[in-house]
Formats: C-alpha cells, structure tokens, sequence
C-alpha cells in the first residue's frame, strides 16, 4: 500500500510540475505581444516608440543600451523587451542569478531584466530559459573552424573606437566588415606563432545606440569561405550641442558644390588602408597642454539657425597663430596644401587605416610624402577656411571614419598586444 501511495504522489507531483511549467510558458507568450525588433523612423523619439508599442521608457532604454532617451538615430534597430523573438536564449546554471548571467556574457543586469521582463534581483530557477543579447560572447563555444579564439568589446561608446583581436591555428587570409564597413587586418604580434591579428572597429558620434553587425571570414582549404557575424553594442555618448554663427562672407562656405570636391578629395585618401601599421604607443599631443579645447569631440552642430543634422568631427584646441603643431605619431604626410573649407591642412598616414588631420593652419612645414616621427613640427595654429578664429582642429580618422583622438593619448597598439598575452 505504501508503494501506492508513493507512486500517487509522484505522478501527481509531475503533473503538478508540468502544469505549473505550462502556465509560465503560456503567460510569457501572453506577454510576448510587440514584434521583436523596430527600426527608427524620421520624427520617432524613444517615448514615441515606447507608448506606440506598449512598453515602458526605461526598460526600452536598457534593453538597448542607450544612456540617454533622447538621441536616437533614424534606421537604428531597437530590440523590443518581452518580444517573441530570435533572440539568442540561454539556459539558467543551479543558483544563477541574471547578475551571474551578465558577468558572463559580458552585458548588463539591466539589460537582461528588460528583454526578459523580469526583476533585477530574480532568482532563476535551474533550466529556465533567459533571452541574451545577439552574439553575447563569453558562454558558448566557438566553432569557426582553424580561428580559435575571437576577442571583441562588450560595447563601445558612441564616438569611440574598439579592437578586434583574432587568434587562429595556421595563417589565414582574414576579412572583416564592420556595419558594412570593409576593415583591414593587421597582425598583432611578431610572435608569428602566437597567430593574433586584429583590427579597430571605429565608430561616429552618430551611430547608434544599438547592436551593431561584425562579420570575420576566410577560405578554408576547400575553397568554401567560412564566416560569422557578432553583435556589437554601441552605446550613447555625453555630447552636446553648439550652435555656430559665420561671419559675413563665410556663408557661401556651407554650399554643397563648394563642400562636395574637398570632401571627396579627402575620403580617396582616408580610403587607403594597406600601408603598414607606423605607429605603436600613444600619440603625443600636438599642441601644448595650456591650449585649452574650445570645441571637443562629437558636438552636435547647427550653422546659422540650421538643423543638427551633423557633428564635430575633431577636437579644436584655442590658441594664437604663432603656436607651433607638432606630429603626434610615425607617419607618412599624406595631404599638405590649402583646401577651401578646412584652409591650410596636413593629412598624416599612421597606417592601417589611421589618419589624422590638422586644419585652418597658417603655415606648413611638411610636404606630401615626407615620413615623419612623433614631436616633428608641421605647422602654425591659423584660422584659414572655414573657421571663426585661431584655433587647431584635430581630426583623427579610421577607415574614414571621424572618431574620438583624445582616446589615442591614452592607447596605442602596445596596450592591444599586453591584452593578448604577447
């Protein structure tokens, strides 16, 4: 009778168990009402997108990384929290708490509870299955074939830039596209065994926030090209606005076909990316650090009245005409001469797809081609061009894209190979 009795509330234990299962599935689909993704359209706001579909403000926010609810991008894919989706989904340890979770995938407790919908302090229950953000790296294997091991930021601030690192068991021809962007790859070490090559992944003050698409490929032996595409979260950056009033006369420096030649002039050169790396520890700064910044990085910027429909590419720096702007990094000048907007300009090939650029000079001392080593003078502070006084522009480029310089004072590729264990 005992054996009976047993075996009664066993299986009423297990229906018990599969019915409560049932309803948390059924109520997580009840939930899961709003399509999994939404782009960004021209005049939506977050608190417009977040009333349209239903959800609220701050868990849309943290479901996507985005610091501030005010700056959103036209086109920018917004992943929708408690959505029925594709989402990647992995399945909870004994004892895991999302703060566990997050420490391995490399994200946040905020973003987990947002796409799930859940409490941020939740206990998870062995086997319950919690959706992650796409390609969280840290809790799967990596099967790609002879590539071993791929290192890539958790996030990267709007604006700034990230390091690709990848290690591989024979050589490989690598190729890698970041947000459609073809990169090139450079090796990391001179440790040929080691196998490490890598990249920067570059991003504008504009792009984002949101998760972003990098794909690495290469021939396998067999001719088959072999690929996989990670997510990237960019994050929101602290930037403000300026708006900036010309002078009389400087006006007709805005007009598209004066504009358009010099821009197209610049970006054939930025386009270069197959001249060896010239550089490996930090830049110096190129003007003295009494020189104030007068404009930093990233300012989104209105002339005469007009939209915010563009950002400061570099980072201007006040100081009178006699001071002298020195090279911060190995290169090769690739640009010295006068341009209409930008005035009297020096481009800098550090290499691999690194630029930098000095504008509004009043005098050059370098000439194209010239290589050139770290605290080499190459010009006067001037306000030539486009420019309402004597200043220095600092632009730094990678692959064309304008990104924060101050982060190079501080990181060269010597840091980049410490990480990899060189």
């Amino acid at each position: 009778m005992r054996f009976w009795r047993k075996l009664l509330a066993s299986i009423f234990l297990g229906v018990l168990a599969a019915s409560l299962l049932l309803g948390l599935l059924e109520s997580g689909r009840a939930l899961a009402q709003t399509p999994a993704t939404y782009t960004v359209q021209p005049g939506d706001t977050l608190f417009v997108i977040a009333n349209r579909l239903g959800v609220e403000l701050a868990e849309l926010a943290a479901a996507n990384g985005i610091a501030d609810v005010n700056v959103i991008a036209v086109g920018q894919v917004l992943l929708i929290p408690g959505a029925e989706s594709s989402l990647p989904v992995i399945v909870a340890r004994p004892g895991d708490s999302l703060a566990d979770l997050a420490l391995r995938l490399g994200t946040t407790v905020e973003q987990l509870a947002a796409l799930n919908q859940m409490e941020p302090a939740i206990r998870l229950f062995p086997g319950q299955p919690v959706q992650i953000p796409p390609e969280a790296p840290g809790d799967t294997e990596l099967r790609f074939g002879a590539v071993t091991n791929v290192r890539l930021p958790s996030q990267i601030v709007q604006g700034r830039t990230g390091r690709l690192a990848v290690q591989s068991s024979r050589p490989l021809s690598l190729t890698a596209t970041w947000n459609g962007l073809s990169l090139g790859i450079q090796p990391l070490s001179a440790t040929v065994a080691s196998g490490w090559e890598g990249t920067l992944l570059p991003t504008s003050a504009l792009l984002g926030p949101g998760f972003f698409p990098l794909e690495i490929g290469y021939a396998a032996g067999n001719g088959n090209i072999l690929s996989r595409t990670f997510s990237v979260l960019v994050s929101a950056g602290p930037y403000d606005s300026q708006l900036i009033e010309l002078p009389d006369g400087k006006g007709s420096l805005l007009d598209p076909e004066f504009t358009q030649p010099e821009i197209e002039k610049l970006y054939a050169l930025w386009a270069v990316n197959d001249t060896p790396l010239l550089w490996s520890e930090p830049f110096s700064r190129p003007i003295g650090l009494e020189y104030p910044t007068t404009s930093p990085y990233g300012t989104r910027r209105s002339y005469n009245g007009g939209p915010y429909s563009s950002y400061h590419t570099g980072q201007d720096f006040g100081a009178p005409a006699t001071v002298t702007v020195t090279v911060p990094g190995a290169g090769i000048v690739a640009l010295a001469e006068a341009l209409n907007v930008r005035g009297n300009a020096v481009v800098i090939d550090h290499g691999a797809g690194v630029f930098t650029g000095y504008w509004h000079l009043s005098k050059i001392f370098v000439t194209t081609g010239q290589v050139v080593a770290t605290g080499d003078p190459l010009g006067l502070v001037g306000t030539t061009g486009l420019s309402t006084g004597n200043h220095l522009h600092w632009e730094l480029r990678i692959y064309g894209v304008a990104v924060e310089p101050l982060q190079f004072l501080e990181e060269g590729v010597g840091e980049w190979r410490v990480e990899i264990g060189d």
